[in-house]
């Protein structure tokens, strides 16, 4: 039997929170994007220097409205040269679509909104060996720059690291009744619900 280990990040430079948390993403929504011309359309229409996403699973933090905090901030994913991944709060997706709608003639791109998905944030100082534990992780990356995030797929959870605000975050996405089983998993392991601002 080989051993494939699922490689996880966290940020070397980010801080963790003091309070162990979850916190729900209700207004966060899920786009996978797809054909042979993404790259072309993220780096001229989005201004993404993408030559940092070298491996599957590496991510970028954008922005709509140059505020990287603002309801129109995103993270994109790498899976291939014609796949990523936008996890963004709905706002943001609204003028996203409306986007490669625009330049869907210009470019050969398409999405699908996967309104089967959902998220949750983790943080804490528990959080990174909590997931390591839980979905069996391998531990081996370092993210020094802060704009720079890491998605990794275990079973039916993506699971990424990115800093919000030099504090390290972890958000979960899957299908409602599996991110609810996980969701009840880290509240068993110590994790405060918090029920305030979407992270």
């Amino acid at each position: 039997m080989t051993f494939n280990p699922i490689m996880f990040a966290r940020h070397s430079n980010a801080s963790s929170a003091v309070t162990n948390a979850l916190q729900a993403n209700s207004s966060n929504v899920v786009m996978d994007f797809s054909g042979t011309e993404t790259s072309v359309f993220l780096s001229s229409i989005l201004g993404l220097d993408l030559t940092k996403l070298t491996a599957s699973g590496l991510g970028l933090k954008g922005t709509l409205d140059g505020d990287y905090n603002s309801d129109y901030s995103f993270a994109v994913y790498y899976f291939s040269e014609t796949a990523f991944r936008f996890v963004l709060p709905h706002s943001a997706s609204l003028q996203l679509q409306a986007l490669i709608n625009e330049q869907q003639l210009r470019f050969d791109i398409d999405y699908v909104m996967r309104t089967d998905l959902t998220s949750f944030t983790l943080s804490g100082s528990n959080a990174f060996d909590t997931l390591v534990n839980a979905f069996k992780l391998t531990p081996g990356l370092r993210l020094s720059d802060a704009q720079l995030c890491y998605g990794a797929q275990s079973g039916d959870v993506f699971i990424t690291a990115i800093d919000k605000n030099d504090e390290q975050h972890f958000v979960l996405v899957a299908k409602q009744q599996e991110l609810q089983k996980w969701q009840s998993y880290m509240q068993a392991q110590g994790f405060a619900l918090m029920h305030s601002e979407a992270a």
